[in-house]
């Protein structure tokens, strides 16, 4: 019996290695805990005002890998690893800045998703980032369009800030088009900001942090996210 249970044990670790390495990630990175490529697809249906996001087989993967973790405010903060920041999924490009006014001279760079349950939603990327990618470039998940450059606000190479960027404006994140956005630190832009870090959190990359101003919203933020489900105006 002994012998039948460990022959099944194999079994599946060989299984759960093989779909790791169809979907992208190394046998190390299994092995480790530290797989980055899931899939997040299926669907989206709507429900008295949220939206909820079905499991599926559309892949996407962490567009921050290695990265360390920031502040929660309109994205979120991350410093970069040494992979630079990579797409999250198939993506044209729509903006690709080495310098950006909106960012104090930083990079900015923004890309719409043409696949999954997200399609045409878009990412951006901006501050202590160098684009790598030209504008209408299509790019896959996982390959790399930025890498470190200096932060502007505060010198730290690499320190970047990711989120959801507004479709009817791709320069300027999502958070600024909800309805009553204040500022960062506003319900409106936490939400938004919220809403990238549980993305990336469910890709295996590591969540934002609710800081300052912040983290007295962070409660009231978190409880618009009931189990699959996001609030209306945000994407995940």
């Amino acid at each position: 019996m002994a012998n039948l249970v460990l022959a099944f044990a194999e079994l599946l670790a060989g299984a759960v290695i093989l779909d790791a390495a169809i979907k992208g990630d190394s046998i190390a990175n299994v092995i480790r805990g530290t797989a980055t490529q899931n899939p997040i697809g299926g669907g989206t249906t709507s429900t008295g005002g949220t939206t909820s996001t079905s499991a599926g087989t559309t892949g996407y993967t962490n567009p921050v890998p290695g990265a360390k973790t920031g502040r929660i405010d309109q994205g979120v903060d991350y410093t970069m690893g040494g992979q630079g920041f990579v797409a999250p999924g198939r993506s044209e490009i729509l903006i690709s800045d080495q310098s950006n006014s909106g960012w104090a001279g930083g990079g900015y760079i923004a890309g719409k998703f043409l696949d999954g349950p997200l399609k045409d939603r878009i990412w951006y990327a901006a501050e202590g980032i160098s684009p790598t990618v030209a504008v209408h470039a299509i790019v896959n998940a996982g390959d790399r369009v930025g890498v470190a450059a200096i932060n502007p606000f505060n010198g730290t190479i690499g320190n970047i800030e990711a989120g959801w960027a507004d479709p009817s404006s791709p320069g300027r994140p999502l958070a600024q088009s909800l309805s009553g956005y204040s500022g960062d630190q506003s319900i409106q832009g936490l939400t938004a900001g919220y809403s990238f870090s549980k993305f990336v959190q469910a890709l295996g990359g590591v969540a934002g942090v609710f800081q300052g101003a912040g983290a007295a919203l962070q409660k009231a933020i978190m409880a618009e996210f009931p189990s699959g489900h996001h609030p209306a105006g945000v994407p995940y």
